[in-house]
């Protein structure tokens, strides 16, 4: 079969797409096994492009696990451009893996993360492409067993109907453990004893199936019980407690074409300290655990040696919070002397240890300072859980500025709850005292750019039970910033705004219980795939969607929960509930 997918393959594919390196695969750092030899065959799947998916580090990491099992074959599986799909469909070419060229239909295993809900319905894309059925209770016995994982596991119930199971938390030892188990059991049990099994046995195996959901008369979720004994109420999240030593690709594979990230990405701790009010993330990858700097090194030379890229990215949640940054950026910096490798660092928190970051880092190249200050006043954003103030920031600049640096960029978020019309144009005044800092410098304003998000209130955060600002809110707030920009003659501000439609959906979608699956079933169905892409995005798809499913979005977007109201995500490592909420009222009193 795997022949014949080839060729056609070669012959009709890829002469008619625009991007035809993306398809070919075999490219240098692929493990190569024989397909035919495999005992159990993993399909991972990363519900995006290939130039996204090949930049994303955890895709990277489960590869290199899985295919040092011995009798595992694990192959990498993305979503094909709209002009690729066209030609699929019309040729009959089902979705394929980019090693062996089989059907994914054909694996035994189909693993999907789960990245952000604007991917929803490239889940389906995938799913249909390869022949797979929608619903995980109407699969037979013959087709893989769809696994989810990722960083919004843990509030999966729009998408739990199309999963066997869930994998919460980490994933370099949860997953081998898994299909370890899946190795003993497939043979001795039919598929739904098997997923009852795994439920059973590993305390981080979500199966949705296993779980029934009640609902009251005004909407609300009254329970999500489990239906079969041995079942946890609450299902824990997976956590890799020995960072240091946990298997990390040091040969990753270099990728055809341009990729969104083209790169060596080293992961230099798990973990945020700071726990953010508005931030899923930094509430759900604790506790902090960090690697040694002789590991970072040894690893990032390991992977220059085998990939050729001419930059290290130092990854994390909060890099500045790394303990021994500034030796690690002089280590790394004296390692790679001579060779042209730039050393890049993430979004920065807003603290006083960033003063110290552009000199601790005085050798990284000056491509662009990015920091991620969230709101533009001190008042707010102690209320958000980032206890510093424009003291800080203002040091930081300044210190950069010295150290050679000529642009910024700045993310800000709008939509917190007791935020003021003057909070709002804040952002504008703060930027611009940040541009114009560098006058005093070198003599000329920074490039600063202002990125500008809308709060979208996530699941396992104190902002879990606020609603979110309705889309009027949003646009009057555009429109005040570039209004106070405008007034601003000469500013060297650059002003960006996230899409509102699409934060909406995801407040929608983040919070959001089984009854959407409906909603994304019909958006999907309707043409929609690549909904984060702006020359895909169709906001009216999902509004049509919405009322021919007789669902109102308002209720999971724009409605605040109660403190006695069960949550969607209460049985998903929902077992911190109180001190969240605790936390939630200390924020609004204040």
């Amino acid at each position: 079969m795997s022949e014949e997918i080839q060729s056609k393959i070669a012959a009709i594919l890829l002469p008619g797409v625009t991007t035809p390196a993306q398809y070919i695969g075999g490219e240098i750092n692929q493990v190569h096994k024989k397909y035919q030899e495999g005992d159990v065959r993993v399909a991972l799947a990363f519900p995006d492009t290939y130039a996204v998916g090949m930049s994303h580090l955890g895709l990277s990491i489960l590869y290199t696990i899985l295919n040092r099992m011995p009798g595992v074959i694990a192959e990498r599986i993305f979503c094909p451009w709209l002009d690729a799909e066209e030609i699929m469909r019309r040729k009959g070419i089902g979705l394929f893996s980019w090693e062996s060229r089989h059907p994914v239909r054909e694996f035994d295993i189909l693993g999907i993360t789960l990245q952000h809900e604007l991917a929803y319905t490239n889940i389906l894309y995938l799913l249909d492409l390869a022949g797979i059925t929608f619903q995980a209770e109407h699969r037979d016995e013959k087709e893989p067993i769809v696994i989810g994982g990722g960083p919004i596991a843990d509030c999966c119930e729009p998408v739990a109907d199309f999963f066997d199971l869930v994998i919460l938390g980490d994933g370099e030892e949860s997953l081998p453990a898994v299909i370890e188990a899946i190795q003993e059991l497939r043979g001795r049990c039919r598929r739904r004893e098997l997923l009852l099994e795994l439920a059973r046995r590993f305390p981080f195996v979500y199966v949705p199936q296993l779980y029934h959901c009640e609902y009251g008369a005004d909407g609300t979720l009254l329970s999500c019980e489990p239906t079969e004994a041995g079942v946890p109420r609450c299902v824990q999240r997976a956590i890799v407690t020995d960072l240091e030593n946990a298997i990390f690709p040091t040969a990753p594979i270099v990728a055809h074409t341009e990729t969104v990230h083209d790169r060596i990405a080293i992961e230099i701790m798990r973990g945020c300290p700071g726990r953010c009010a508005f931030c899923h993330a930094g509430h759900t990858k604790g506790p902090l655990r960090y690697r040694s700097i002789e590991q970072i090194i040894d690893l990032a030379w390991q992977s220059y040696l085998h990939t050729g890229h001419d930059t290290v990215s130092l990854l994390s949640l909060s890099t500045s919070d790394y303990p021994h940054l500034a030796e690690l950026t002089q280590k790394l910096y004296q390692k790679f002397e001579g060779r042209h490798v730039g050393i890049s660092l993430p979004s920065l928190r807003v603290d006083r240890q960033l003063r110290d970051v552009p000199s601790q880092v005085a050798n990284v190249r000056k491509e662009g300072l990015t920091v991620a200050v969230e709101a533009a006043g001190d008042r707010m954003r102690k209320a958000i859980g980032k206890r510093v103030t424009d003291t800080d920031l203002l040091a930081t600049m300044r210190s950069a500025y010295e150290m050679g640096w000529r642009k910024v960029k700045l993310y800000f978020m709008v939509g917190f709850p007791g935020e003021t019309q003057e909070d709002v144009l804040g952002i504008v005044d703060l930027s611009d005292q940040i541009a114009r800092l560098r006058r005093e410098v070198a003599g000329q304003p920074a490039s600063v750019n202002v990125a500008v998000s809308w709060l979208v209130p996530k699941p396992h955060t104190p902002f879990g039970w606020i609603e979110q600002q309705r889309l009027g809110y949003f646009q009057n707030a555009r429109s005040l910033l570039l209004e106070a920009k405008m007034r601003q003659k000469g500013s060297p501000l650059t002003l960006k705004f996230h899409h509102m439609q699409r934060s909406i959906l995801e407040g929608v979608f983040s919070r959001g219980d089984r009854r959407l699956s409906q909603v994304i079933e019909k958006v999907y169905k309707s043409g929609g795939r690549f909904d984060a892409w702006d020359e895909c995005f169709d906001y009216n798809r999902y509004i049509r969607a919405f009322e021919e499913c007789g669902i109102d979005p308002d209720f999971y977007a724009h409605r605040a929960r109660s403190a006695a109201e069960v949550l969607p995500w209460d049985h998903l490592a929902g077992d911190n509930r109180p001190q969240l909420y605790q936390r939630l009222q200390r924020i609004l009193a204040g």
